[in-house]
């Protein structure tokens, strides 16, 4: 299994079951035609991946993200998906992707050098390492430091007299603090402490004599403030506080005279607290005590060694600013936004006037605080987004690829875009279709001439298409909750028609538009859907002009098909035991015959149906664990099928063909957490290409195999 990114905030890893409290704030109006940042990615199995739409993520920012150069200016390092930096030249921002491997940037931790140049030490989720880059004058140099096991979370980042760098970090694997210096021809990797779980919320100085002193968390056993120091010949360790469950969140100073000041949180009370060491002893104080303090603390101490600290009240979800006045603490809220002071990094400019970075959750930004003398300005330095939900993916005759999805929510579901993305020779191009409140899912055809059309949901079911460089919308259904799980299909004219259902899984309904607009009516009443969340119904259109519908029906906890005879509507129970038919896809092959590919809950398969001419053949496709949610099934010229999945399980996105005799099964992508919302589609040669969310990153991405990027065909028709 593998170990995913952690997280400690509201940026959760997105899945479509947490859809509510993982959406966030619309970012642009209208983002870039190509996007700056794609990369592609071969497995084994020929398998590549493509990265479409990568808004950026960033999460667990450490306690020194934020530097100040000689001139005041700010610098700031911060990542997840990449490592980026920031910095401002006294007008603007400058923004830089450091490092672009992948799953990278977490707990990044800056220091400066003589010459302004920036270190960084960051931790790789995706490999779990840790790696250091710093600007060589002309480009960014990256090393990785250490690659022992699941390393560098927790990452603390000084420079000494001589410039080389000095990281403290968590071993993840074997529940130990450890501490890297670079001699200056290579690494020297000492572990500090392994006495139980030890090593979080580290935070790294060194003294005049350049040696090492470093703060962390005793997690287990005995859940207390540590601090080690180097001596010159071995490490010094000290229990800092341990009155009840304390040591989270720990940010290390040291004084004039080389004294330790650490702030930290204290669990147990909800407070936040201050040590500092008075040469014989640890002097403890409670800095703030009102209801839920202490998060994501950052310390500075001002010319007089006085300490000043940045930090969060999650209770009022704001970011506070506490300072030693000499005989008190006087403490101030900074910003008073919901959901902001997340990832507090305090810098202390030649004036002793507090500069803050944090992370906004209202704003979604990474936001620069600085005190004028009088007041708090606050600056959105960078934005977070996140792509690819709801994708919807189809292939024209001419072998492009075309996709509608979902981008850029808030915490309630709402101020999303519907946006598209085709592929060309040279790149991907995004475009916002329509900023629409609530959007809940897409399904997308291409008609004969390439023109894409969208079906999307948001205050009731909607319908659009590209005509020339405009978006011309209609209306299907206004009711109030229509349109759930749409699923598009154009007949040979052209003529879109569409399943849905209203109510959530209240009732099925079907939608076709005629000369004189578009004509709806409720096929089935099906239950309330028991809390299901995408797939449950997929249209195709035969030869005739007729429509077919699989669904799911909650009432019998199994799937069903419906078809249009020419007169009424006959329906038939697929399959029923075990919630079968739950993220269900359909497609008719020549003879008009239907295939269904869907996920049976209970047992946690991927199964396919067939209909044979008198009879339903059934197979399970895939049982390894749990798998088979966001089936997605096209087939091929013969007749065989393809499906593409989500193994929930592991996070992966995999797909499946039957060869004639058997089910082949190959993982298409397993970097981070991917696959959700997979939506397949064959090019002309029968190749497939499937587009799915990457939930580590935020990401639209795009899986193909077999076949080029992208050529030319001769048109033809593609159906569905």
């Amino acid at each position: 299994m593998k170990r995913l990114p952690s997280f400690q905030s509201p940026i959760r890893r997105p899945g479509w079951r947490a859809l509510a409290v993982l959406l966030l704030f619309l970012l642009f109006d209208s983002p870039p035609a190509w996007s700056s940042s794609q990369t592609s990615a071969a497995d084994a199995d020929g398998w590549i991946s493509e990265c479409v739409d990568c808004p950026k993520i960033f999460r667990n920012m450490s306690d020194r993200s934020l530097r100040l150069d000689t001139g005041g200016h700010p610098h700031i390092a911060y990542g997840a998906d990449y490592l980026y930096y920031a910095w401002h030249d006294g007008v603007t921002w400058h923004l830089e992707t450091v490092d672009r491997a992948g799953n990278v940037g977490e707990f990044a931790s800056l220091a400066l050098d003589g010459q302004e140049r920036p270190h960084i030490a960051y931790y790789d989720s995706g490999r779990g390492w840790m790696k250091y880059a710093e600007w060589t004058g002309d480009h960014w140099s990256i090393q990785t430091v250490d690659s022992a096991g699941d390393v560098g979370e927790y990452t603390s980042l000084a420079l000494d007299s001589s410039g080389n760098p000095h990281i403290s970090y968590y071993d993840y694997s074997n529940s130990n603090l450890k501490y890297a210096r670079w001699t200056g021809s290579a690494w020297e990797i000492q572990t500090v402490d392994s006495a139980g779980n030890v090593g979080r919320y580290t935070s790294l100085a060194l003294d005049s004599t350049d040696r090492p002193h470093i703060s962390y968390r005793d997690a287990y056993p005995n859940r207390d403030l540590k601090y080690a120091y180097w001596t010159g010949s071995a490490w010094e360790i000290q229990t800092v506080d341990s009155a009840g469950d304390v040591g989270e969140y720990t940010s290390l100073a040291l004084d004039s005279a080389g004294n330790a000041h650490i702030s930290y949180r204290d669990q147990t009370h909800w407070s936040l607290k201050y040590a500092h060491w008075m040469g014989n002893a640890w002097d403890l104080q409670t800095v703030d005590q009102s209801d839920s303090v202490g998060w994501y603390t950052s310390l500075a101490l001002d010319r007089s060694d006085c300490p000043r600290i940045s930090y969060q009240d999650i209770n009022n979800e704001n970011l506070k600013y506490a300072r030693w006045a000499g005989n008190a603490w006087d403490v101030q809220v900074v910003d008073n936004q919901r959901h902001t002071g997340y990832y507090s990094s305090l810098f202390l400019d030649s004036a002793g006037n507090p500069h803050i970075s944090h992370y906004s959750g209202e704003t979604v930004s990474l936001q620069y605080d600085s005190w004028t003398g009088t007041a708090w300005t606050i600056q959105d330095v960078d934005f977070i987004g996140w792509a690819g939900w709801f994708a919807s993916l189809a292939v024209d005759g001419t072998g492009t690829p075309h996709i509608s999805y979902g981008r850029n929510f808030n915490y309630a579901g709402a101020g999303g875009e519907l946006a598209y993305a085709h592929r060309a020779e040279n790149g991907w191009t995004t475009q916002t279709v329509t900023a629409y409140a609530g959007l809940e899912n897409t399904s997308l055809a291409v008609d004969s001439t390439g023109k894409p059309r969208i079906a999307y949901v948001g205050s009731g079911l909607s319908y659009t298409s590209l005509s020339g460089s405009e978006w011309t919308k209609q209306m299907i259904d206004p009711a109030p909750n229509a349109g759930y799980f749409a699923s598009l299909a154009l007949d040979r004219a052209g003529n879109p028609h569409v399943s849905y259902c209203q109510g959530r899984l209240y009732y099925l309904k079907y939608a076709r538009w005629t000369s004189g607009g578009w004509v709806s009516q409720i096929l089935d009443v099906i239950g309330d859907g028991g809390g299901l969340q995408r797939g449950a119904t997929s249209l195709a259109v035969d030869s005739a002009g007729a429509p077919h519908i699989a669904y799911y029906d909650s009432t019998i906890w199994g799937l069903n098909y419906a078809r249009w005879t020419g007169s009424d509507w006959e329906i038939q129970t697929v399959d029923s035991p075990g919630v079968a038919g739950v993220y269900v896809s359909l497609a008719l092959d020549g003879s008009d015959n239907p295939h269904i590919a869907y996920h049976a809950e209970v047992a946690g398969d991927l199964k396919y149906a067939s209909w044979t001419g008198s009879h339903w053949s059934i197979q399970t496709v895939d049982s390894a664990g749990h798998v088979g949610e966001d089936a997605s099934l096209a087939l091929d010229k013969a007749g065989n099928p393809h499906i593409a999945y989500y193994d929930s399980d592991h996070q992966d996105l995999k797909y499946a063909r039957w060869t004639g005799t058997n089910w082949d099964i190959t993982t298409a992508d397993s970097v981070g957490g991917v696959g959700e919302g997979a939506s397949l589609a064959l090019d002309p040669d029968g190749n497939p290409r499937i587009a799915y969310y990457d939930a580590s990153n935020g990401d639209l991405k795009y899986a193909r195999k077999g076949g080029m990027a992208y050529r030319h065909y001769m048109p033809l028709v593609v159906r569905k």
